[in-house]
């Protein structure tokens, strides 16, 4: 019985041992391999952004090239749309009005784009530009249309005081329901947009 003791303690003993001489090889070996993972993260990212590099003073780069590229960081004015026959004189009765009351509104549409490189096109070129300006006169029943639909939800007294937010709501309409969806050129690159609409009469009666 003693001898079977001893053989169990002598066991545990050795166990003991093992652990004693093994366990810290595994700890270092773990903290190599925490520190090996560290590195690879440090040089994945450091090849994305330099050291003098961050996050923050690339958002004002980011920001100038959007406005480059709509146009609207430009200097320049406008081509200006003109269509006597079809939008200088649109009569439309105001909201709440129950058609008893009628305004004539004038109106020039001022154009932005972009040909299929990217660059900004100049009011000489979208005058020049035969196709682009029979695609918009071929919609112009629709501008019309889209620009009697804001005018007639609107009541007599935004005349006076809102024309401004008036123009930016039929902005957004035109661009949205035609200028957005026409193929200005085989590989959908190039680009003309409503930049300002402008209102040139305004008659209320």
């Amino acid at each position: 019985m003693a001898d079977e003791e001893r053989e169990d303690i002598g066991g545990g003993a050795a166990g003991g041992s093992v652990l004693k001489k093994y366990g810290p090889l595994a700890a270092i070996v773990l903290l190599a391999q925490v520190v090996l993972a560290w590195v690879v993260i440090q040089m994945t990212l450091k090849d994305k952004v330099g050291p003098d590099d961050s996050e923050d003073p690339l958002l004002p780069q980011i920001e100038q090239q959007m406005e480059a590229d709509d146009g609207s960081g430009s200097t320049e004015l406008p081509y200006y749309l003109k269509r006597p026959d079809v939008l200088e004189r649109i009569t439309a009765n105001p909201a709440g009005t129950n058609a008893s009351r009628f305004v004539v509104i004038g109106v020039e549409l001022g154009l932005i784009g972009q040909n299929a490189d990217g660059d900004n096109l100049t009011p000489a070129e979208i005058e020049g530009d035969a196709d682009a300006l029979l695609l918009i006169d071929s919609n112009l029943g629709k501008v019309k249309s889209i620009i009697l639909s804001v005018l007639g939800k609107t009541y007599i007294d935004q005349f006076e005081s809102e024309m401004t937010e008036i123009g930016d709501e039929i902005l957004r309409e035109l661009n949205r329901q035609v200028f957005d969806r026409i193929a200005w050129d085989e590989d959908g690159k190039k680009h003309i947009e409503v930049s300002e609409v402008v209102f040139t009469s305004k008659i209320i009666q």
